[in-house]
């Protein structure tokens, strides 16, 4: 029997360093094994073959102009939503409804950002999601039966295990971000009232907005901001009192996840995916309750025997993992649809 063409949206892929990027790479790894699919990745244009090539090494990459003359069984789109169309069935992942949910100012930014999820509820195959809780958010916001969506949750690579910390002041993690739902100016606020003589300090791994790095500077709290590489983050994963996650929402949370992979005490938000993502290994906290948020970063800091019990428990919680499902599911996903589109 042929083997199925299966095209991949890789428009994203050598640029995107963050949760979708590593969902759509560890995928892609998976679906390269998988004896019955001959894998293309579709890019932009020719000028990103090269550097797309590193992250899709088992695969054909060719332009978008080239994919359009070819004739594919079916085409995954990773990047919450679809795009561009091509022949064949289709599966689409939403990882989450936040382009709705919290809507772009600017209205050409926000139709940039809504109309591929609308072009995939409306025309997908089979439509994916990451966590029960974003699916049951595409049930609310779409009216899509819960029936259709498929949980191919992310995982964390083999890359993010424990490694040895680097020398330095006890320090909790932050992965920051600029929008409002990571919730950062509570943090910010807590933090600073918890560690008031700046005995700790606070590492922050991403960007901020304009107004949550004037809110860090007024409350005068003992900070780095960084921007880490991959190899970065695991040293700072590995030698954190705990991974600081407060977001309002979060389509699932894979930084807890690698967290916990590196052996990293958790503590996060009861909201959202996180709940999901951290499966009984976090310390879960009402997102906008400062007093708790405070008690529980003053009791890590010195209390060696807690921080020890919730690393153990994020390591327990890594080692039940299946690193290949993710890649499975959407393999399968792909068959179905291919099978639809005959």
């Amino acid at each position: 029997m042929k083997p199925l063409r299966i095209a991949v949206d890789g428009w994203n892929l050598a640029a995107d360093r963050r949760g979708m990027g590593r969902y759509a790479r560890a995928v892609l790894e998976t679906l390269a094994t998988e004896s019955d699919i001959d894998l293309t990745v579709v890019v932009k244009s020719t000028d990103d073959i090269t550097q797309t090539r590193g992250a899709a090494d088992a695969a054909t990459v060719i332009p978008f102009h080239r994919a359009r003359q070819q004739t594919f069984d079916a085409t995954w789109y990773p990047w919450n939503g679809m795009r561009f169309g091509l022949p064949g069935g289709t599966v689409a992942t939403i990882h989450d409804v936040f382009a709705f949910a919290y809507p772009h100012r600017n209205p050409i930014a926000r139709r940039r950002e809504q109309r591929p999820i609308l072009r995939a509820v409306k025309q997908a195959t089979v439509l994916t999601s990451v966590s029960e809780f974003s699916a049951r958010e595409l049930e609310r916001q779409f009216g899509v039966p819960l029936e259709r969506l498929t949980i191919a949750p992310p995982v964390p690579s083999d890359f993010w295990k424990p490694v040895p910390a680097a020398a330095g002041r006890p320090y909790f993690l932050f992965i920051a971000a600029p929008d409002a739902r990571k919730n950062a100016a509570m943090l910010f606020g807590a933090f600073a009232d918890a560690f008031a003589h700046r005995e700790v300090e606070l590492i922050i791994a991403g960007s901020l907005s304009a107004a949550d790095q004037g809110l860090l500077k007024d409350r005068r709290i003992a900070h780095v901001l960084r921007t880490p590489t991959d190899a970065e983050l695991r040293t700072l994963y590995s030698g954190a009192l705990a991974l600081l996650m407060p977001s309002l929402d979060e389509g699932y949370g894979l930084p807890a996840v690698e967290a916990m992979a590196c052996g990293s005490a958790v503590v996060a938000s009861d909201r959202g995916g996180l709940p999901e993502a951290c499966d009984g290994a976090a310390l879960l906290l009402p997102a906008l309750d400062v007093r708790q948020w405070q008690d529980a970063m003053r009791l890590l800091a010195t209390d060696a025997e807690k921080r020890e019990q919730l690393r153990q428990r994020s390591l327990a919680r890594a080692r039940r993992i299946d690193r290949s499902r993710p890649g499975r599911i959407i393999a399968e996903r792909l068959r179905r649809a291919a099978a639809a589109a005959r």
